[in-house]
């Protein structure tokens, strides 16, 4: 997905006459790569706005894929500058082998037990997802939400009687929305931008508090952000450095904690 234009503090638009045309405005633009988890999209393109309105001469192209992956592909990418991972293995990976540099921890999700708008099957918790008579969804155990249902279920003692396995979060919420499933576990944000087609149990009145703080602490995604060395290149090199120091200080900043609160995921304190 291609993000209007945006720039960076610090970094002057340089063109001939009064003001730039189209062609030289385009002629001097830098792009910044920033490659994003699913589940920080919606955090990730407010964030991208602000910075796009105060900061006009650097492209923003941002992309979301699976964590594993994109750490896996960083050494060959020189159009990435910034990644903010939804695995902290992932990014330890990277960090390792050089390319990722000053990970930082900036927020927090934590999965929850979903169903379909209106609950149909009345699942009132954890156990229920061991009832033999509901389609059960989880994401697969590779991607950052599968690793942590598997947590939170193992910490809750709960063996799910059949399982559907899917890729990821996003994945499995409009599978709930469609009604595919009768019952999930899923990001909470991924709830929260279902627009009301997918509901969390956790927001009901009658559920246990130990279970509530269960899906809290054992169920938690740590995002972790960092500078991507490899997209460091060609004469416009300095500028991409600073752009990408710019970006993560804002997602670190205050705005960028309340995108993260509006998108319902729990920012880190500054």
């Amino acid at each position: 997905m291609r993000r209007p234009g945006i720039a960076v503090v610090g970094v002057a638009l340089v063109c001939s006459g009064l003001a730039c045309t189209p062609e030289e405005a385009e002629a001097s633009t830098t792009t910044l790569g920033v490659a994003a988890a699913p589940s920080l999209s919606a955090a990730f393109t407010e964030i991208v706005g602000i910075f796009e309105d105060e900061n006009p001469g650097v492209r923003v192209h941002l992309e979301l894929g699976r964590s594993d992956d994109i750490s896996e592909g960083l050494s060959d990418r020189t159009d990435l500058n910034v990644f903010a991972s939804a695995s902290e293995d992932a990014m330890a990976h990277a960090v390792e082998r050089g390319t990722a540099a000053e990970p930082r921890v900036f927020a927090r999700n934590h999965v929850v037990v979903a169903v379909p708008s209106g609950n149909p099957r009345q699942v009132r918790g954890l156990d229920d997802l061991a009832r033999p008579d509901l389609r059960v969804g989880l994401c697969d155990v590779s991607a950052p939400c599968g690793k942590a249902a598997e947590k939170l279920l193992l910490a809750a003692g709960v063996t799910p009687a059949e399982v559907t396995w899917e890729v990821g979060s996003r994945a499995l919420s409009a599978r709930l929305a469609d009604h595919e499933l009768d019952v999930g576990i899923v990001y909470r944000t991924d709830v929260a931008g279902s627009h009301g087609w997918v509901s969390d149990v956790d927001a009901s009145a009658d559920i246990d508090e130990q279970e509530r703080e269960l899906m809290r602490e054992a169920g938690t995604t740590r995002y972790v952000l960092a500078r991507v060395p490899g997209g460091e290149v060609g004469p416009d090199a300095e500028t991409k450095r600073i752009a990408a120091a710019g970006f993560r200080e804002l997602v670190t900043s205050e705005r960028g904690r309340q995108a993260l609160r509006n998108a319902g995921l729990g920012p880190l304190p500054a």
